[in-house]
């Protein structure tokens, strides 16, 4: 089995955590509100409910065990404002059980809302990737490049786009039928996935064109990374008798453009004046300097 990149297993945490941080400010204001009100008033009444809405929102941001230990932290600040309320003096046993109570409700809660985002994340997963190599499809591609870009953005970093081409492709298809077209798209992938490095991001962008972002790397050690690749894929190709070369082009931006879309255009306009010259080869540009 290929192993899943860095990167792509978090494909669906993406778009599940880009209010993480709002999210957190809302459960942690949210939960001082609710303790405030409890100490305050003083009611009899279990807010149970009440508790739960923010520690609901904190442990969808801040993950499973961030949730269960704020769960205990909940419980016992709720036991120690119901004592200094006096609340139990006459009946101390009923503090322990309906600590022991709450406890055991926040825990059945945080454990199901984990499991919840964890499918949830997981199906996002499954329809971020292409069926057919298992690398991330154009959609997820584009997904995770737009948030990197953000990234590189803010820090002022770079970021490179690598845009591929089979040459010969349908030649293969055509002589030796579309189950052998397939093979030869997996054992790219394959390829890709083995050699890249883990901070490195493949995608299938649709027919045999494929795409690696490269994030934090300088044009020059970007050139090797991808030249590297190139010379594998080419063996590959050779082991199996495939007269399949690659033409690449490669865009690195030491200030991000304005969009996705203008970046993955640069890179497939270089491919492109490969593919129209001297197939097989490798042509960079290095844009925003």
């Amino acid at each position: 089995m290929p192993r899943k990149s860095n990167r792509t297993s978090q494909i669906g945490s993406f778009i599940l955590n880009q209010d993480r941080q709002r999210w957190l400010s809302l459960g942690a204001l949210a939960l001082t509100a609710v303790a405030a009100i409890d100490y305050v008033t003083a009611f009899k009444l279990q807010l149970a409910l009440l508790y739960a809405i923010p520690l609901l929102m904190l442990t969808w941001a801040a993950g499973r065990l961030f949730g269960a230990m704020l769960s205990l932290l909940v419980c016992t600040t709720w036991a120690v404002i119901d004592v200094a309320a006096g609340r139990y003096l006459d009946n101390p046993q009923l503090l322990y059980w309906e600590w022991g109570v709450c406890m055991l409700g926040f825990l059945l809660l945080v454990f199901g809302l984990s499991l919840l985002r964890r499918m949830l994340e997981d199906a996002h997963f499954q329809s971020r990737k292409d069926t057919l190599t298992s690398l991330v499809n154009k959609g997820g591609f584009y997904q995770i490049v737009s948030a990197e870009m953000e990234v590189c953005r803010r820090y002022r970093r770079t970021l490179s786009i690598a845009y591929i081409d089979c040459d010969n492709f349908k030649m293969v298809n055509d002589q030796h039928g579309h189950h052998v077209g397939d093979d030869l798209l997996r054992v790219i992938s394959k390829t890709m996935q083995r050699k890249l490095r883990s901070s490195d991001l493949p995608g299938r962008l649709g027919g045999d064109e494929f795409a690696i972002m490269l994030p934090e790397t300088s044009a020059e050690a970007c050139r090797m990374v991808v030249e590297m690749l190139q010379q594998r894929l080419l063996q590959e190709m050779a082991d199996h008798h495939w007269p399949v070369t690659f033409s690449i082009g490669i865009a690195t931006f030491t200030r991000m453009p304005s969009s996705i879309e203008d970046m993955i255009r640069q890179a497939d306009k270089l491919m492109y004046a490969v593919k129209h010259t001297s197939k097989g080869a490798i042509k960079q540009e290095v844009f925003g300097g």
